[in-house]
């Protein structure tokens, strides 16, 4: 029996920039590289705002066709610190007012659990 195959370990399982890494990771990743970005625009510092530019914009190709960090993008290249704030807080408005897809419960889930107890009756929600 061959056992080369069984003996083998990958040394980049755990990975975070590799396609091993789970989604919660590249979603920390993510976060991390955004609140980079955030305080160094918010701070004014045009080189470190541009390097953590580059650097969430390599990471996720998908902000490149977002149109708030495309002209994100444009004031950087541009050194124009403070519409770079501007658009950050439209940036900030946008993360904060996002809410995950069903984190929610419907109203379809309530009523299909039937009857709830208040204590004292059973109120049929229901109707």
């Amino acid at each position: 029996m061959d056992t080369g195959n069984t003996m083998r370990v990958n040394a980049y399982a755990g990975s975070y920039g590799g396609h091993s890494s789970s989604p919660q990771d590249r979603q920390h990743q993510r976060r991390q590289k955004i609140s980079a970005l955030l305080d160094a625009v918010a701070h004014g510092n045009l080189d470190a705002a541009q390097l953590a530019f580059k650097v969430l914009a390599n990471f996720d190709r998908a902000l490149t066709a977002e149109p708030l960090f495309v002209r994100l993008s444009k004031f950087l290249e541009a050194g124009n610190l403070f519409l770079a704030q501007q658009v950050m807080r439209d940036i900030k408005a946008k993360l904060i007012n996002a809410t995950r897809m069903g984190a929610q419960p419907s109203h379809a889930d309530v009523a299909a659990r039937g009857p709830q107890p208040d204590g004292l009756h059973f109120i049929d929600t229901r109707a």
